[in-house]
């Protein structure tokens, strides 16, 4: 019993002193998604996220010492593919984005695959939901034979405070993804690659 006791103390001792892992979502806001005036890219888009990429957590810091874990790609991809419907008149999830075949058969002109990665912080010593997050997107965009057209980089950024939390601790992440996707939006609209 003592030795189960001290054991006991002994994790909530390494809980306090290393922190844990808190599950966020940067899941954006889909309603924040659209925009007027955006002349659409009259071409059909296939786009693929593996399995093995929405099934990737990723770890990061947050604040107090704390740390925040979500699932990028899984969060992502309803915004993702809303900010590819807001710039191309069809898009399409593809399961395979090697068979050709499939590609042709589907009539698309495009195929779309997205890389991201994260970062997050906090300055706070007593709170643990991140104040800043940052997506880095990059899009590598191919024609149906597989050559690459286009590849797209940007960055969105997110901030809040402690004080606009109020229960959602995800609220910087769901601001970059919201700045990403605005800023995909923006860059693959005025590709002039895209629109030949």
């Amino acid at each position: 019993m003592i030795r189960l006791l001290k054991f006991g103390l002994f994790s909530l001792t390494c809980l306090f002193l290393f922190g844990c892992a808190h599950p966020i979502k940067m899941t954006p806001d889909l309603a924040l998604i659209r925009t007027d005036g955006v002349s659409r890219i009259d071409k059909k888009v296939g786009y693929h996220i593996s399995e093995a990429s929405k099934a990737l957590e990723v770890t990061g810091p947050g604040g107090g010492g704390d740390k925040v874990r979500y699932f990028p790609y899984r969060d992502f991809e309803a915004g993702f593919y809303m900010a590819l419907n807001e710039v191309f008149t069809g898009v399409t999830r593809i399961t395979d984005p090697k068979d050709s075949a499939a590609l042709k058969k589907d009539s698309l002109n495009l195929l779309i695959t997205p890389e991201i990665e994260t970062m997050s912080s906090s300055p706070s010593l007593l709170t643990w939901p991140p104040t800043q997050f940052a997506v880095n997107l990059t899009c590598r965009i191919m024609d149906v034979n597989g050559t690459v057209v286009e590849t797209i980089r940007i960055t969105g950024d997110g901030r809040a405070e402690f004080e606009e939390f109020k229960g959602n601790f995800s609220l910087s992440a769901t601001r970059a993804s919201n700045d990403a996707l605005k800023r995909l939006i923006t860059a693959l609209s005025e590709s002039k690659l895209l629109r030949q």
